[in-house]
């Protein structure tokens, strides 16, 4: 009675010691109680009534040899300190010799101890083991058979491979697929042909992991099996199974690959050209030449870039053919295109003949790959088609690549063009030339009705000077005097400095930037103009009180969060009636966010403020970054297009809508604004 009153004293003592010295005495002793003392602490430590720390320092200078099957015991604890202290002691102190101990746990009633058994198992890859493993094996139920495979998987040695292998043939389709896992764990090249045996089975998930476990091996005789998986019918498999054939394959397969390049479906193409791109080998060119034909765009773009590696002087006699080739704008795209990707000399003439083709596709990216050549012979050319509208505003980017005194006079007729992206360009591309001799043209463009022009002028000026000017600089008296006229005349109503309580929307066309890039700055240009005069009568007939492009979308503010509302959804109606017209590339996909809040309103009437930063931030928030709420969504759940987000400030006004229907998102930081926010999604139920 006294031991144990003593004992107890001490764990407390232990518990709330101050200082190190006060927990080493504590500590040396209750060791003098041995087992008594082991007792207590674990009750102790069960019932938190001592930190974890405390516990495993008496623990762990405690527990020797004849403590094992103690320990042995705390596995499957409900309590979980317990449990991670009682495996770390195991692995620390006990090791090999805990192993064999360790079988008997795997047939336990709880399943907490078998987990836990076949995880420690799994970490000390005692090969010790592996006879009775293997021996239990065949004894075993499907539950533990699982576990012996994952534990064998994880250590190895004689015959493991063999055990594995035959559990491939068995009736639970789980327990196979589990052995596909350890295979792949082992990388045995002898379970290669079972592997690809099993890759005529239809179960998808045991095909996604035979792929991986095929990947992991690495062993170049699977391919010829995984390269029939790409005609299967699941996208994912065909995806994985590509990959891997890439990861494994040479040119031996190139015939293999080059019959299915001859499939009517148009995604084994995609899948077999793919593959012959990665190949990165001579030997498949007149594969790829042949796919610059197919019906389909993606393939001929994989076979362009491919071509475009290996490139070769049949490769490019090939594609000046097609760039003449007057019966298929298709040809003409992809091979103007490959000249944007290899610049051959040979290729100027024909080029600067697709100046004049008749899709502007062709012409813009013509401009671009005469640029990349730098020939001087290509200047003429270019200033000749100054006047093409479609192709104008690349032409300053290829003559400054090209460079010298002779490209300054064709710039400079440029400044005075209608379109401010032209202008701007040109004032970027004569920035880089840094001749003197353009100063003043320049300086005259700080006038320039357009604020982006004004500024690259600035720009410009300070790289050619090294002076910083101002837009402004240089202004008569008689224009500084006009300047508040002119501000009236352009209907900047509010005065600076006001403060607007509004309804705020943010408008964006997603994935521009990937657009341009794929599709060219005109194409990308083209959906832009489509959006602002399809959204632009709508934002009017909503009174809408400022407008403001952001590039690919818009800032807009409206009297009431019910008009931001009708806005979205209109505007979202009117393009899907746009995008049931046109091909899948030219199909637009919007984003709105929706915000009520102060605006602080600058010299042109544009809106500032937090609240406005706010809406910018809302329009952007993506699942991975969702703090899920009780009732909200999960973060697959969230729309990556088409949706219309509003913020708590918004969502009273939207909810009382006919028509409306509201749901709780979560909370989401918002970079630059403090807290945690709710953020709401939208939706039109008429």
């Amino acid at each position: 009675m006294f031991e144990g009153s003593k004992i107890k004293k001490l764990i407390a003592q232990l518990n709330e010691a101050k200082t190190e010295s006060a927990q080493t005495q504590a500590a040396t002793e209750l060791l003098t109680y041995g087992r008594s003392a082991y007792t207590r602490v674990i009750d102790a430590f069960r019932n938190r009534k001592l930190h974890q720390p405390r516990a495993k320092l008496i623990l762990f200078k405690l527990c020797d040899a004849s403590y094992l099957q103690d320990v042995l015991q705390l596995i499957g604890e409900p309590y979980e300190e317990i449990r991670r202290t009682a495996k770390e002691l195991i692995l620390k102190v006990y090791r090999e010799s805990a192993a064999q101990p360790l079988l008997d746990y795997l047939k336990s009633p709880d399943s907490n101890y078998r987990m836990a058994a076949a995880d420690l198992l799994c970490t000390l890859k005692s090969h010790a083991c592996v006879p009775k493993l293997t021996t239990m094996f065949s004894e075993s139920d499907s539950e533990l058979k699982k576990h012996i495979i994952r534990i064998l998987g994880e250590t190895g040695g004689p015959g493991v491979s063999r055990l594995l292998v035959t559990a491939l043939a068995d009736n639970s389709l789980s327990l196979r697929i589990q052995a596909v896992r350890a295979l792949a764990v082992l990388k045995d090249p002898e379970s290669v042909t079972p592997l690809t045996q099993l890759l005529t089975e239809e179960d998808t998930l045991l095909k996604r992991a035979l792929l991986d476990a095929l990947a992991a091996i690495a062993d170049k005789r699977a391919a010829p099996m995984v390269l029939n998986l790409l005609k299967d019918i699941d996208l994912v498999i065909r995806q994985k199974a590509t990959e891997c054939v890439i990861q494994l394959a040479d040119a031996t397969i190139v015939p293999d690959v080059i019959k299915l390049m001859r499939d009517k479906d148009v995604n084994v193409r995609r899948c077999a050209v793919d593959v012959l791109n990665n190949l990165r080998d001579p030997a498949t060119a007149d594969t790829l030449v042949n796919a610059m034909k197919d019906s389909d765009w993606w393939v001929r773009q994989i076979a362009t870039d491919a071509l475009a590696e290996v490139k070769g002087e049949n490769i490019v006699k090939f594609f000046i053919a097609m760039l003449k080739d007057s019966s298929d704008v298709n040809i003409r795209r992809c091979a103007v295109e490959f000249f944007n990707k290899v610049a051959d000399a040979t290729a100027l003439a024909p080029l600067i003949g697709a100046l004049k083709d008749a899709d502007w596709w062709v012409r813009e990216k013509a401009v671009t790959a005469l640029g990349a050549l730098k020939d001087k012979r290509a200047i003429a050319a270019l200033s000749g088609v100054l006047g093409d509208s479609e192709i104008k505003w690349v032409i300053p980017s290829a003559l400054a690549s090209i460079g010298g005194p002779e490209v300054v006079q064709p710039l400079l007729s440029l400044l005075s063009d209608n379109e401010k992206r032209v202008r701007v360009g040109a004032i970027k591309a004569i920035g880089k030339l840094k001749n003197p001799e353009t100063v003043s043209q320049l300086k005259e463009m700080l006038e320039d009705k357009e604020d982006e022009v004004r500024q690259e002028a600035v720009n410009a000026l300070k790289d050619i000077t090294g002076r910083v000017f101002k837009p402004g600089d240089g202004k008569n008296q008689q224009q500084q005097q006009q300047e508040p006229a002119l501000k009236t005349m352009m209907g900047y109503v509010l005065p600076e400095g006001s403060i607007q309580t509004e309804a705020i929307l943010v408008l964006d066309l997603c994935n521009s930037t990937g657009i341009a890039n794929k599709y060219g700055d005109q194409f990308a240009l083209n959906l832009t103009k489509k959006l602002t005069d399809t959204a632009r009568p709508i934002a009017t007939k909503e009174g809408c009180r400022f407008i403001k492009s952001t590039g690919d979308g818009f800032l807009i503010t409206f009297p009431k969060v019910p008009n931001a509302v009708r806005f979205s959804f209109t505007l979202m109606k009117e393009i899907a009636v746009h995008n049931k017209t046109v091909d899948e590339s030219a199909e637009i996909q919007l984003r709105f966010a929706i915000n009520q809040g102060e605006t602080r309103i600058d010299a042109k009437g544009d809106r500032l403020g937090v609240a406005t930063n706010m809406t910018f931030r809302v329009e952007g928030v993506k699942g991975e970054n969702l703090i899920s709420l009780e009732g909200g969504m999960k973060k697959e759940e969230l729309p990556l297009v088409n949706r219309v987000l509003v913020t708590e400030n918004a969502v009273e006004e939207a909810a009382k809508m006919e028509g409306i229907k509201t749901r709780l998102v979560g909370l989401f930081e918002l970079k630059g604004i403090s807290g945690l926010h709710r953020i709401y999604l939208v939706a039109n139920t008429q």
